[in-house]
């Protein structure tokens, strides 16, 4: 039985959904954060801290011990180097793995929140399955492919689950807010999209949907899968960059004005936000490796296999999880 469940990553926008999940069922949450991590995103949850990082290995330890299940959330999204990526969202990866083994032997599930980006982008606007080759178009990609590769290399010895979430959204979450204030200016600012795939397509689920996806299949006793198999979690909604700014919009009861962002204006944004990077160290999510995603016809991926092995289905639509977030945004003054 699970009972005690370590989340690392627990103070960010996935990691705190998967915190208060946790507590709907009853369960014990220990939340992995460094002495400068921000508990505001776990206001009013009940949960207990287990002081440490990736990179310190004692504290791992110290972490994983008596633990039933460990959910994996912790990693970056935006780094100034390849390496680096690599460092936080592989090699992190190995150490938690290498802590369970060393203090953890019996634990009954690990589960890895890895991303769409380990398996990549269509060119076609199809619907990506998990049985399907890679097609890695960044460093970020690659950085959560290669911590796939460690737990499928530990799969035998720590029961194991990856899960790959495509587009996430919701209050608190800052992945959408770019997009959310340029629409509460009134601008639908679009991505040049090339044939067949007429407007960029992107995959969604909505961040209380995905930490319930999470937790369901940590928990799961479901036949119909092997350690170290990779899922996608995801909505059935596959929605246009122009339905993105359009539902944002009406949420809040904007006009939009619509306008083609020139690939060369993102291009010369990219290289000058990583030039003013490798001056302050300080990431951005808008970089050089950056290009490859948002250049991408489609991100988009089918639900079916984590529907058929663990009956998951997103919940929420689209268009009321948008609402939700802009709401929150304006209530909170970030649009």
């Amino acid at each position: 039985m699970i009972k005690n469940v370590l989340v690392t990553g627990a103070s960010g926008f996935v990691g705190s959904h998967v915190v208060r999940e946790l507590n709907h069922r009853g369960l014990r949450p220990f939340a992995l954060m460094r002495s400068s991590s921000s508990a505001g995103g776990l206001e009013g949850a009940d949960y207990q801290v287990r002081q440490g990082s990736l990179a310190d290995v004692e504290s791992l330890r110290r972490a994983v011990a008596e633990m039933d299940a460990v959910i994996h959330v912790a990693g970056v999204v935006a780094a100034p180097s390849r390496e680096l990526f690599l460092e936080h969202n592989a090699s992190g990866t190995r150490r938690v793995l290498e802590a369970i083994t060393a203090e953890a032997p019996g634990l009954k599930r690990f589960l890895y929140v890895s991303s769409l980006a380990a398996s990549g982008p269509t060119l076609d606007g199809s619907l990506r399955t998990e049985s399907d080759e890679p097609r890695i178009v960044s460093a970020y990609g690659e950085s959560k492919r290669a911590g796939e590769n460690h737990v499928q290399e530990f799969a035998s010895r720590i029961p194991s689950l990856i899960v790959r979430p495509p587009l996430v959204y919701g209050p608190r979450d800052r992945g959408v807010l770019t997009i959310a204030q340029t629409a509460a200016k009134g601008w639908m600012a679009l991505l040049p999209s090339e044939p067949p795939v007429a407007s960029k397509l992107y995959s969604q689920i909505y961040g209380e949907d995905l930490a319930r996806g999470i937790v369901e299949m940590t928990l799961s006793q479901a036949s119909g899968w092997k350690s170290g198999d990779a899922f996608f979690l995801s909505g059935r909604e596959v929605v246009t960059q122009e339905q993105i700014f359009e539902t944002m919009a009406a949420a809040i009861d904007r006009k939009l004005t619509r306008v083609a962002v020139p690939g060369w204006a993102i291009r010369g944004a990219a290289y000058g936000l990583n030039a003013v990077s490798a001056l302050t160290g300080k990431s951005f999510p808008l970089n050089p490796d950056k290009l490859g995603e948002l250049f991408a016809p489609a991100w988009t991926c089918s639900p079916d296999r984590a529907r058929e092995v663990f009956g998951f289905e997103a919940r929420t639509p689209f268009a009321d999880g948008i609402r939700a977030t802009m709401k929150w945004y304006a209530e909170q003054g970030w649009i």
